[in-house]
């Protein structure tokens, strides 16, 4: 694979070569003027997501390097600046990929690692744990479940707006649609019956995951106290591996489905306080 040589504190564009094809990555250097604080993997959002949260996520990860963690963020298989166009996008190419970049980070001595998970992205992150075995997870925002994130993506579809006698007026009937044709087009990204099967049967409850610490932040929206009760139900499920959930729920209900760039900076604040705070 190419890599970056790791001379001076920077950003550094680089591929993997990876199967099939390379992946795009930036490695983000660790400031040498601190102590070392181990390694961050960011595992970027579903979609359309993916774009308008480029930047939020480059700016944490300026911020984690700053604080002495090696930051590595990765365009997974079909996504991004990576090979292969979104359709063929599949979940067990995506586990490999993460897998590939947790190991060249190990590889490279960067001490103990955190997956850092965006929306689907945390969700991945969980279904990835207990191959890579962080020593932390960073769940941003992130879908419990996948059949819940499928049914909220296909809700941006314009045939759900579309008046026109027979169109499908739900997220069951473009699964139907999905079903019958092999795959579907949702704004702009159109997702096969493989990837979405995948992605359906992932169920954040159902996961066994290693001893780590978990850091669960969240905008509570209109529902804070049932937010609160669904973690603490899945802390009761990741307890008995020795895991060990940390739930925070910040105020605001940021529109993850709109247009444009997003930011959340009560995220990135709250993150920067949490880590700045944390012995490694």
């Amino acid at each position: 694979m190419n890599a970056p040589l790791l001379t001076t504190p920077r950003v550094e564009p680089f591929f993997f070569d990876a199967e099939p094809g390379t992946r795009f990555s930036l490695y983000h250097a660790p400031n040498p003027q601190v102590a070392p604080r181990g390694a961050i993997l960011y595992v970027h959002p579903f979609a359309d997501e993916l774009t308008r949260t480029r930047r939020m996520a480059a700016l944490q990860s300026r911020a984690f390097a700053e604080l002495g963690f090696a930051v590595l963020q990765i365009d997974l298989f079909g996504c991004g600046d990576s090979c292969g166009e979104f359709s063929a996008g599949r979940w067990h190419l995506w586990r490999d990929d993460l897998v590939l970049a947790a190991n060249w980070l190990a590889e490279r001595d960067t001490g103990p690692l955190t997956l850092w998970g965006l929306r689907l992205g945390g969700l991945l992150a969980l279904d990835v744990a207990a191959q890579v075995r962080p020593r932390r997870l960073l769940l941003w925002q992130p879908w419990m479940s996948g059949r819940a994130c499928i049914n909220g993506f296909l809700r941006l579809s314009e045939q759900l707006q579309d008046p026109a006698p027979g169109a499908p007026r739900s997220t069951s009937a473009l699964r139907a649609q999905l079903a019958v044709h092999g795959a579907i087009e949702v704004a702009g990204f159109e997702v096969a019956v493989p990837l979405v099967k995948a992605i359906d049967a992932c169920d954040a409850a159902q996961l066994t995951l290693p001893p780590c610490d978990i850091h669960w932040l969240a905008y509570a929206g209109s529902a804070p106290a049932r937010a609160a009760a669904n973690a603490a139900r899945m802390q009761g499920r990741w307890a008995a591996g020795g895991a060990q959930l940390h739930y925070y729920q910040l105020d605001g209900a940021p529109d993850w489905s709109g247009a444009g760039h997003l930011d959340c900076p009560e995220l990135r604040a709250a993150t920067a306080s949490l880590f700045a705070g944390e012995s490694t």
